[in-house]
């Protein structure tokens, strides 16, 4: 029979329990490849990581030590080296030596047990400071309590986080919430990068440089939506996210922050999912193509029918039908499609097309943005068919369809300022067809008082002709009409032989 081994144990182990979500991904096992030498001579990797970033760190380590407090995880990991479970306190106490690169991209909050002292954050960072040489590559992340998914969730403070904390750390004065509270606890960093989504990273120094519109703003509010996709929202987290790019602060309301300090590796600018992008002069450049650093074309589209600028609308509209290969319009940036986004197989342009303008669309009426078109232009496929027109592609119920299915359903808004905005749009709708009924009631009253007048008419003239008929005048004008048919001879006798004729036939 086989024996199980289980991994060594130091104080602070939990059992039963499991920490759920690992960091990890594709964005953040690229990044880590960047920032970590080729050779590593002792690594520690600190809290729930996935198998992605433990198979990195494995090929680039002569010896890794992998520290989880659940009894079951560290059971389930004993196979991937060095793991030992338990708390870290536990691990300084009983293992004085000294790593050479130290990664707790989980964070902090996961790394104590029930056994443990009451260590705040600063402490926690000091302690797994403390097992680094010097000159050490040491990777943590760090959450954002000031961040835009956190000042708009609408759930009761005792609900937003779960017990994955053993000690809580959320009410923390000395925790860093801000990028200038991280250097006052670590000093100059290397690196930080504003984490938007388990898959979005991006470089807090180009963060602070984008404008909305632009690409590094576009990749920050896709991976906000992804992070905000399960949280309960007072409002979108869009009107919040473009208000402060506008005002360079996208990264110090991102949800959190992997931090270097040390010695690294050169690192790309922002790392999505498993697309990385550098930022030049000349632009985003993202494998072998450039991306120009500036607005995109729904931004633009956007702000023409802010203002009304309906000529401008359709100048920019037809210079889309031109740009060749089309996109959705927030993936367009100076006429040119930018590989962010999923490419559309086996649609032809005007299709891809139509279903840019109907995601425009949903974008633009569900976001209550201001337009110059009417409402109810806003209710059908009038406001499509209007756009398409003016990029120069006829709109057949058949192009919208396929469109349709292209840009997918719209999103929906259960926020409470949307649904607010919704019931706001539906009331003043209601006032509106009030008032169109109250206005076809008024003309209908008009339009049969009208009839009432002319059919009173229409009597006066009968019973005025009827008086005629009657009158002497008319009886004279008969009498006289007889005599003059009795004055031709011709008649006379003709008349006599038909009223003979007719009197022998009775």
């Amino acid at each position: 029979m086989t024996e199980t081994r289980l991994p060594p144990i130091v104080r602070g182990e939990l059992q039963p329990w499991t920490d759920a979500n690992p960091a990890g991904g594709p964005a953040l096992t690229a990044l880590l490849a960047d920032l970590l030498p080729v050779r590593i001579g002792r690594t520690l990797v600190a809290g729930p990581h996935d198998a992605g970033v433990l198979d990195l760190v494995a090929r680039r380590s002569a010896d890794l030590t992998v520290l989880v407090r659940s009894v079951s995880d560290a059971a389930a990991l004993r196979d991937r080296g060095a793991v030992v479970n338990g708390a870290l306190d536990g691990l300084a106490a009983e293992n004085p030596a000294r790593y050479d690169v130290i990664i707790a991209a989980d964070g902090l909050d996961r790394l104590l047990g029930p056994d443990s002292p009451a260590l705040d954050w600063t402490q926690r960072a000091d302690l797994l400071r403390g097992l680094a040489t010097p000159g050490a590559l040491v990777v943590i992340a760090v959450e954002n309590e000031f961040s835009i998914t956190g000042l708009l969730d609408r759930r009761p403070a005792n609900e937003r986080h779960g017990d994955g904390e053993w000690r809580p750390l959320h009410d923390d004065p000395r925790r860093p919430t801000s990028p200038a509270q991280i250097e006052a606890v670590f000093g100059p960093v290397t690196h930080r990068y504003a984490r938007f989504a388990a898959h979005t990273l991006l470089d807090s120094g180009a963060l602070r440089r984008t404008r909305p519109g632009f690409p590094g703003a576009r990749l920050a509010l896709a991976g906000l939506a992804a992070e905000a996709s399960g949280t309960p929202l007072l409002a979108p987290v869009t009107g919040a996210a473009e208000a402060a790019a506008r005002a360079g602060m996208l990264d110090a309301v991102a949800p959190g922050w992997i931090v270097a300090v040390g010695g690294a590796g050169e690192t790309r600018t922002a790392y999505a999912g498993s697309l990385t992008a550098d930022l030049g002069a000349d632009g985003w450049r993202v494998g072998d193509r450039v991306v120009l650093d500036v607005e995109n074309a729904e931004t633009v589209l956007f702000r023409l029918a802010a203002a009304e600028d309906v000529p401008g609308f359709r100048a920019y509209a037809a210079r889309l039908a031109e740009a060749g290969s089309i996109a959705f319009f927030d993936e367009i940036h100076d006429f040119t499609p930018a590989p962010f986004g999923a490419p559309t197989a086996g649609a032809t342009a005007e299709e891809r097309l139509a279903a840019a303008w109907i995601r425009f669309g949903d974008r633009l009426i569900g976001g209550h943005r201001r337009h110059p078109w009417p409402p109810w232009m806003a209710d059908g496929d009038d406001l499509v068919t209007t756009w398409l027109a003016m990029s120069g592609v006829e709109a057949t119920p058949e192009l919208r369809a396929r469109g349709r299915v292209i840009a997918g359903e719209p999103a929906e808004h259960t926020d409470p300022l949307s649904l607010l905005a919704d019931a706001d749009a539906a009331q003043r709708k209601i006032d509106e067809q009030a008032g169109h009924i109250a206005g076809l009631e008024r003309t209908l009253r008009f339009r049969d008082q009208q009839l009432r007048t002319r059919e009173q008419q229409l009597r006066a003239l009968r019973d005025e002709l009827r008086r005629l008929r009657s009158g002497r005048a008319v009886r004279a004008a008969s009498f006289v009409g007889r005599v003059a048919r009795l004055r031709d001879p011709k008649r006379l006798a003709g008349a006599v032989k038909r009223r003979a004729k007719a009197f022998l036939l009775r």
